[in-house]
């Protein structure tokens, strides 16, 4: 089922050190006018092809995105550096459809042989998944993503209409699976770190969504839950920007990844 994937699969080329996927509409988001490829399955992607080129799991990665990939475009990574190192190697990557840039990733991969075990950050106390109720997220993002990903509001609020009002200063946490039956994959939260926008409504008490401007993950183990749980947390919004944080934890409340965005704020008026 092509509903199985979430992100495009880069595959090797005939020319050395280059991989390539094609933009599939499924993974496309901003509505029929003008449809682009969504930022985390576009940021896994490139993720993906680091692990590819170092043959090493990714412990960060950051990208940002200077152009956007349409349905049926060829998008091509290519390595610009990877440092020597045995066990960490640092990166650098450049995405380009044709001769235009699409997104440029630094990131490393690699772990180390250390048994140390610390974990700073909880996971908040929420209802299980099956207490909670499902929520559509088409009005935030995309019903491809609907297509993908059952939600599950765990804690904030999410508008139903564009004169929505609520209250202020709320974080926001989401369950997610995936509608396939398929049990999420590391390279997967990437994909679900992009939705840090979804937070903004319940920070800011109306509508409110936001163009990212980068894509930053910090990997900590592997995903190992039918459902994870996504906590966002607005930091900031001034001067027509919003930083914001989210913390993805397993259904056991270990932590999986830590994330962050920078956005342009878009605040709809009401219609």
């Amino acid at each position: 089922m092509i509903f199985e994937t979430t992100y495009p699969k880069p595959e090797p080329t005939d020319i050395a050190d280059c991989l390539k996927f094609v933009v599939p509409e499924h993974l496309c988001v901003g509505g029929a006018a003008e449809p682009f490829l969504y930022g985390g399955s576009g940021f896994a992607a490139c993720v993906a092809a680091m692990e590819y080129f170092t043959g090493l799991p990714a412990i960060f990665a950051s990208a940002q995105f200077t152009g956007k990939g349409r349905n049926g475009d060829i998008i091509s990574i290519l390595p610009e550096y990877i440092s020597g190192g045995n066990s960490i190697k640092q990166c650098w990557l450049r995405a380009q459809i044709g001769d235009a840039p699409f997104a440029t990733l630094l990131g490393a991969t690699g772990a180390r042989d250390d048994d140390t075990v610390h974990q700073g950050v909880k996971a908040p106390n929420v209802l299980q998944p099956h207490e909670c109720e499902e929520r559509s997220v088409a009005r935030q993002i995309s019903s491809n993503l609907n297509a993908l990903f059952e939600f599950r509001l765990a804690s904030g609020q999410l508008p139903d209409q564009r004169d929505w009002t609520g209250a202020i200063g709320q974080d926001t946490a989401f369950w997610i699976r995936k509608r396939s039956g398929i049990p999420v994959s590391r390279m997967e939260l990437p994909v679900i770190a992009d939705l840090a926008a979804m937070a903004l409504p319940s920070a800011m008490g109306k509508p409110a969504s936001g163009n990212s401007l980068d894509n930053n993950i910090r990997f900590v183990r592997e995903a190992d839950s039918e459902w994870i749980l996504s906590c966002t947390q607005v930091a900031s919004v001034q001067n027509g920007l919003t930083h914001i944080g989210t913390n993805i934890f397993s259904q056991d409340g270990s932590i999986l990844a830590v994330a962050s965005q920078s956005m342009i704020l878009r605040v709809r008026p009401p219609t």
